[in-house]
């Protein structure tokens, strides 16, 4: 099982303590460490804790900590969560009976925690209980209280240093209280003095000396001394000492902010001016929020995106599929303001109110707004006609901290707002290229607008989100005029109520399922609802999507699974949003919870609607499925057994996207980047390097852009061959639009000065980081006239330097090619559309794929016209003879070694023939109605001018090195694009000849450092060594005559196949079968390994069971040499569908075999040479073993360790995944 790795914590500063412990590390823990957790329990342990299972204990636990040493070794844990651990109180409703039982003034779900386990090292309890309890502190910086609930006061003195016990004279349970102040304390906030200068500037310089090298040694006490009215300066203090600082001033540019971002659900910035100061007795109370949300009723409603959620979303950068695709917006022109920065990672400017504007969508100026309460307080308004008044928003001109105090950083925002009392939000910039840091955590981002020019992120906070009075229940019919409210523009607002009003009379949806509705409340005005239901297919979750790289799934039972369909949070408390998920956990008693995202073709059979916290939840990987002989499993009479897999597993649901959350997910912030990446190409190298950067669980990327003409290739066309890396069902699976920004349009050029990509309506997109992967097309072929470059041994180049040599050129309307997914998909309707004969010209595989698509339409007179060549897309004679007969008999005539040389057209231009040269004779005229190019793909003309006019080195194809770097460090490229640099001398390996999803996958990592740099980096490679790509090349065609055709190949150069087969190291075929019974091509090489598989049939390929065969040896598919020679085997097909080869399919079958390989590699004792070390000594020696050599190693291996480690493996494998396996035979029937 893969562990999915988790955000690496750090420990708050100690407080002058000095620690014993050296060369430590402190991280969340993963289930992994429960063996050396468990080495760690004592006696004393279990009296306190009792005895537990501590893989659940990790599992179930909010948030779980491990203290480590420098070589791995686990010294401490402990694991916190949100309820008592005691059967006395009901998790869900242990506040209410705690609270008031202890008198704990002030506690709640939200600032608070239970220590659930703790075990440590001898000798260093103390230290690392107290590291622990300060990481936790640290970590969650709104808890201010830990408890302990024991049935025993004897904790031991490393608990009992740091928890003190609350009396309430009951002796059968025993409450202990750790509070924050002892350990993280609040930081001590004041305004800045000038002798502040001297702690501060030694901070600055040290993370950055911008500002300094700018205004000299003094400017921060110039800056202080500045103070007035509307600029102030904040000092965060420990110890005497000043360790951060925040400029804050009412200067703000809200006009331009308004015309660059979304900022209608936060009143524009602007005040809100009831006309009547008093409420009325029969309204509710209200918070801020119900302001703001007033406001946006009368505004215009053109002023919010379209096709995006319209319930103060703001901070919300997720978006529904086929509903989100940003049609290529205006320009977004560069306007670089002035950024006073002391530190890139800290500090952030209000840009220059001189900005060149683009045309704004709306001339409508905000109207008015209304008073905010002093401080932290809540506001009681009514519900009156509201009026627009002033800018109501303050701006962090400067911020910097010390990295050890920065989790703290939220303790500047209630002295800042003191300081501005009249003001209600807090707003601040920093430019896309840095990551999100702690302080952002509280902020809301703000969507752009898509006529945006600043090049900056905004973030705002509301003085309401301050307050911490939260609390989460469940919802009562009190509530519904709430809910309507805060839901009145959502777009599914009717199926929001109707669900709500479905748990208000029966608490179960109709089909009997439990529901949930649940409520967030600030000062008794709704700020939240969510609508949740239990999760029936956790089954078909669990067998078709990556769940278990997130959770064990054997320690959740069935009821702990919930599906959340609805959840709308007020803008004013999205920071609040994590804790509301994590609350509808804790009173549902669940501890995992789902989320689908459908295409918005896909009907459903319980409609839900756009949650606000999809950002929060992680989106799991598809996993890819065994196609099952489900008759042959189920046995026939006399027969009892059935080995078909369960329900869930062979279960079919429309596709969709899954997102999920966990408990212990609920405490684990993200990394969120805002660095603009835009991919330029809709290949599978673009859709997989997108797939890798989405599918990253502990990273979020808000500014991904797709630069497509046609967006995402959400169809497949049988006109054209498929690599299998991405077919329609999949791209649902993974939905990249919902993260993704999808451009529909054509890049033409790239301005690199600027950073912008142009695209073919003249619009601009700006980028941080360029990726190109547009890849090469067909296009309508020049006409050849020189004879003498005609000829079989040096046939029409395919070279696609072509395009460097290409003048414009405007082929007759009757001839296209096929450049696109669209054309490609109407190509039959379009030769119907202009009777008479048609001619297919070229021998690539695309050309067989298209006079299938032809002959399926029931068009007559095609004619297939080949250019000469050397070898033929098949590179399989036998193929390429079963595919023409059968092209010839359904009708199609082939013309061989003619090469295009000329139209003929009629006076008003219509095409009426096309002229033809062979290698050896006169020219021929054919008459042709419709002309089809397959021919040669070259880079479009438009991306090689964009390329070339950018001074991108262009030599044939875009030039980059092994790591896919351009020649500027901002633009990477990758593909069929692309060429190594000639120092190489590799001009056959380009990426063309590897799988592209793999490549996509590289390009990925390579760029994740860039933003994480604990991000593992990609291997290096040696200089002048290409890097390494194994997976194979893979192609699926629908072919004349009906014929599936599969091809899987080694990644390399093309060879014709018999002069590969003239090698001695070629290896052997195996071949069964023929065009009526199904043609089955096995290519073993000397290893005998598997390195090219080619099957053509009329009925269905299992092309996903088959697809794993590549690699694997013989010996695991039965000893498939020997039986094959013995004549066992006549037909690969039947024999590949038996049910013992079924393991061979499963997912997780290749990481088997890596864990076979690892147990392979340990010797019996320590010093001795392992099993695998000698095989490979005497490989070296000789690579035939002798027999008696083979014999003895047989022994030895039936002696060793390995071998009983093997099998306890294998079981195990087979027991966990006995769902997708149940006809193979467990531990106690072997």
């Amino acid at each position: 099982m893969s562990i999915t790795p988790l955000t690496t914590l750090t420990s708050a500063p100690s407080n002058g303590h000095q620690s014993s412990l050296e060369n430590f590390s402190v991280r969340r823990t993963e289930s992994i460490d429960a063996p050396q957790i468990m080495k760690l329990i004592e006696r004393s342990t279990e009296k306190c804790f009792g005895k537990v299972n501590v893989v659940n204990i990790i599992e179930k636990a909010v948030l779980s900590i491990t203290l480590t040493s420098s070589n791995g070794e686990v010294l401490g844990f402990g694991a916190f969560y949100d309820y008592p651990n005691s059967k006395s109180y009901d998790p869900k409703l242990w506040e209410h009976d705690m609270i008031p039982k202890y008198g704990l003034e002030g506690v709640t779900p939200l600032n608070s925690l239970f220590l659930h386990y703790f075990v440590a090292k001898r000798p260093y309890q103390h230290d690392i209980a107290q590291e622990i309890i300060r990481t936790v502190y640290n970590a969650c910086v709104y808890v201010q209280s830990i408890f302990l609930l024991s049935g025993t006061s004897h904790l031991g003195s490393a608990l009992l240093e740091n928890f003190a016990r609350v009396k309430n004279g009951q002796k059968e349970e025993k409450l202990f209280l750790c509070q924050r102040h002892g350990h993280v304390p609040q930081l001590h906030i004041r305004e800045a003095r000038p002798e502040d200068n001297d702690d501060l500037a030694p901070l600055f310089t040290q993370q950055n000396k911008v500002l300094s090298e700018t205004y000299g040694d003094y400017f921060l006490a110039e800056l202080i001394e500045a103070q007035d009215e509307n600029h102030k300066a904040l000092v965060a203090e420990v110890g005497g000492l000043a360790i951060g600082f925040m400029c804050v001033s009412t200067e703000v540019d809200v006009d331009l902010l308004n015309k660059c971002f979304e900022l209608k659900p936060y009143t524009f910035l602007h005040k809100v001016k009831k006309k009547e100061e008093t409420p009325d007795d029969n309204t509710s109370v209200a918070s801020e929020s119900v302001v703001e949300d007033e406001v946006e009723d009368e505004v215009d409603e053109d002023l919010a995106r379209e096709e995006t959620l319209d319930i103060e979303t703001s901070s919300v950068d997720r978006k529904v599929p086929s509903q989100t695709s940003l049609k290529s917006g205006p320009a977004a022109k560069s306007s670089k303001g002035e950024v006073s920065a002391a530190d890139s990672n800290r500090s952030v400017s209000i840009p220059p109110s001189h900005v060149s504007e683009p045309q704004s969508e709306t001339s409508e100026k905000p109207k008015d707004t209304e008073e905010v309460a002093e401080a932290v307080e809540e506001v009681i308004v009514s519900a009156e006609p509201i009026d627009f008044g002033e800018p109501t928003a303050f701006c962090i001109q400067l911020f910097c901290i010390d990295e050890r105090y920065e989790m703290r950083s939220i303790d500047f925002m209630t002295e800042a707002f003191k300081r501005f009392p009249d003001k209600d939000y807090c707003v601040l910039t920093i430019p896309h290229t840095i990551s999100e840091f702690p302080l952002l955590q509280v902020f809301a981002r703000c969507t752009p607008k898509p006529t945006s020019t600043l090049e900056q992120e905004l973030y705002v906070f509301h003085r309401s989100a301050l307050l911490q009075n939260i609390t989460v229940r469940f919802g009562t019919e009190q509530d519904t005029t709430g809910i309507s409210y805060i839901t009145r523009k959502y777009k599914g607002k009717s199926t929001v109520l109707a669900d709500y009003n479905q748990y208000l009379s029966a608490m179960r949806d109709e089909d009997g399922t439990p529901l949930y509705g649940i409520v967030m409340e600030c000062g008794k005005q709704i700020i939240g609802v969510a609508i949740m239901r239990a999760e029936m297919d956790t089954e078909y979750l669990r067998s078709h999507y990556g769940l278990e790289d997130f959770i064990y799934f054997t320690q959740h039972s069935p009821r702990e699974h919930g599906h959340l369909y609805h959840c709308a949070v007020s803008a004013t408390f999205t920071n609040f949003t994590k804790f509301f998920l994590r609350e509808c956990l804790r009173l549902c008693e669940m501890s995992c919870m789902y989320y689908n995202v459908y295409d918005s073709a896909t009907s459903q059979s319980k409609p839900q609607s756009t949650v606000e916290a999809l950002h929060h939840l992680v989106q799991i990987r598809p996993r890819r499925q065994i196609k099952y002989p489900v008759e042959l499993l189920k046995g026939s009479p006399p027969a009892t057994y059935d080995n078909v897999p369960i329900a869930g597993v062979l279960k079919t649901l429309p596709p969709f996207a899954l997102f999920h959350i966990n408990r212990k997910l609920t405490l684990e912030p993200k990394m969120v980047i805002n660095s603009r990446i835009v991919v330029v190409g809709a290949s599978d190298v673009s859709l997989s390097f997108l797939e890798t950067l989405i599918l990253c669980p502990h990273m979020h990327f808000n500014n991904l852009v797709l630069i497509s003409p046609e967006g995402l290739p959400l169809t497949a066309p049988s006109s054209l061959p498929s690599s299998l890396s991405y077919p329609p069902e999949y791209m649902n699976k993974i939905s990249l639009a919902t993260s993704c920004n999808i451009v529909n349009a054509k890049m033409t050029s790239v301005n690199r000065a600027e950073q912008f990509v142009e695209v073919d309506n003249g619009r601009k997109v700006q980028y941080d980081y360029l990726v190109l992967c547009t890849g090469s097309q067909f296009q309508c072929s020049l006409p050849q006239v020189e004879e003498k470059k005609l000829s079989v041994s040096s046939p029409v180049s395919r070279d696609v330097s072509a395009v460097a040599k290409i003048q414009p050129f405007v082929p007759p309307s009757q001839a296209t090619s096929l450049d696109s997914i669209s054309k490609a998909e109407g190509i039959a309707d379009w030769v119907k559309s202009h009777p008479g004969p048609v001619t297919v010209y070229g021998t690539s595989l695309t050309s067989y794929t298209t006079i299938q698509v032809l002959l399926e339409a029931g068009i007559p007179d095609i004619t297939s016209v080949q250019p000469p060549t050397i070898v033929s897309c098949f590179n399989n004679p036998q193929v390429l003879e079963i595919v023409e007969t059968s092209m010839t008999d359904a009708g199609v005539k082939i013309m061989r070694d003619y090469v295009l040389s000329g139209y003929s057209c009629e006076e008003e231009g219509a095409l009426s023939g096309i002229e033809l040269t062979p290698t050896q004779g006169a020219v021929e005229t054919i008459p042709c109605s419709s002309l089809i190019t397959l021919q040669d793909k070259i880079i479009d003309n438009d991306t090689f001018q964009g390329i070339n006019n950018s001074c991108l080195v262009f030599d044939g194809r875009l030039v980059i090195d092994t790591d896919c770097h351009t020649n500027d460090p901002v633009i990477y490229a990758a593909g069929p694009l692309t060429k190594y640099k000639r120092a190489f001398y590799c001009d056959e390996f380009t990426h063309d000849i590897y799988c592209s999803k793999e490549i996509g996958e590289r390009l990925a990592s390579i760029m994740l450092p860039i933003f994480d740099p604990s991000f593992p980096p990609v291997e290096e490679v040696e200089q002048y060594e290409l890097p390494k790509y194994v997976r194979p090349k893979q192609v699926y065609a629908k072919l004349p005559g009906g014929y599936h055709y599969l091809n899987i190949s080694k990644p390399q150069p093309l060879v014709e196949l018999q002069t590969a087969m003239m090698d001695p190291n070629y290896g052997r075929e195996l071949i069964t079968g023929d065009k009526e019974t199904g043609y089955f091509r096995l290519h073993l090489n000397q290893y005998h390994t598997v390195e090219t598989i080619t099957c053509l049939s009329k009925t269905e390929i299992e092309m996903g069971n088959i697809c794993q065969l590549y690699g694997l040896h013989q010996q695991y598919m039965n000893s498939l040499e020997e039986r094959f020679d013995g004549g066992l085997i006549t037909d690969f097909f039947a024999y590949l569908r038996e049910p013992w080869s079924l393991i061979l399919y499963h997912d997780r079958f290749a990481e088997l075999r890596e864990e076979i390989k690892e147990l392979l590699t340990q010797p019996n004792q320590p010093g001795e040479e392992s099993l695998s070390e000698k095989v490979c000594q005497l490989v070296d020696e000789d690579l035939a073993i002798e027999d008696k050599t083979k014999l003895a190693l047989f022994a030895e291996y039936n002696d060793s360790l390995a071998k009983q480690s093997i099998e306890n493996r294998l079981f195990s494998y087979l027991s966990y995944n006995k769902y997708h396996l149940p006809h193979y035979a467990g531990r106690n029937m072997a």
